[in-house]
């Protein structure tokens, strides 16, 4: 398998995960609450399984096929609850110290997440890193079609810094983020979770500590 050093070599542009890399948005329980405040605004009469769900995200898709006012509303107060989280929800241990190292050497550092905008560059500027964070590419409407795992935010980050994909590597800590890195057809550097890969990654860490000093 390729090294850390082998894979950035050539490389100007590092996309980061936002949940998974950067922070951790919800934890399961988070998540649930977060899940149980969308539903009211789709309706009463919640098939099944969105009745059922712990993720907000499925809620979100849910909302999509009720129309745009809907998903447009459940985008909304998904994004005040991830700005709520995002006040106590501390970064990934050693994400901050990672970010501002490859800052330094020079690369180009895009956030990439399902989150809002609004609750990227919140987050980023809490903890000092709008500076070395130079672009966001993140949730900016209710379409679940331009959300991870599909490519379409990855995509974007890659037109906006006018690169090709193989000048691009993404670390992501989880498995959307990854997936849709690799369908773009970007290199992947994976930090481990208890969460299953189904897109292998070029290198997996276990902190994000490798990751700094290396190439």
């Amino acid at each position: 398998m390729v090294g850390v050093t082998e894979l950035l070599a050539g490389r100007d542009h590092v996309f980061v995960g936002f949940d998974g890399v950067v922070c951790t948005v919800f934890d399961a329980a988070g998540a649930r609450t977060a899940a149980d405040r969308l539903k009211p605004l789709v309706g009463a009469a919640l098939p099944d399984d969105v009745a059922a769900t712990g993720d907000p995200f499925a809620v979100l898709s849910y909302a999509a096929s009720c129309g745009p006012n809907t998903a447009d509303a459940v985008h909304r107060q998904l994004a005040r609850l991830e700005l709520e989280a995002l006040v106590v929800a501390g970064p990934v241990p050693g994400s901050v110290e990672l970010i501002g190292e490859l800052a330094w050497r020079g690369f180009t550092v895009t956030a990439v997440g399902n989150q809002s905008v609004d609750a990227v560059r919140s987050h980023l500027s809490l903890h000092d890193l709008q500076y070395d964070v130079k672009r966001i590419s993140a949730r900016a409407s209710g379409d679940p079609a331009l959300l991870l795992p599909g490519t379409a935010l990855v995509d974007a980050a890659v037109r906006g810094v006018g690169a090709s994909p193989g000048q691009c590597v993404l670390i992501g800590g989880t498995p959307p983020e990854l997936q849709a890195a690799r369908a773009a057809g970007i290199a992947t550097i994976a930090l481990a979770s208890a969460e299953p890969l189904t897109a292998p990654p070029d290198i997996v860490v276990t902190d994000l500590a490798e990751l700094r000093l290396a190439g």
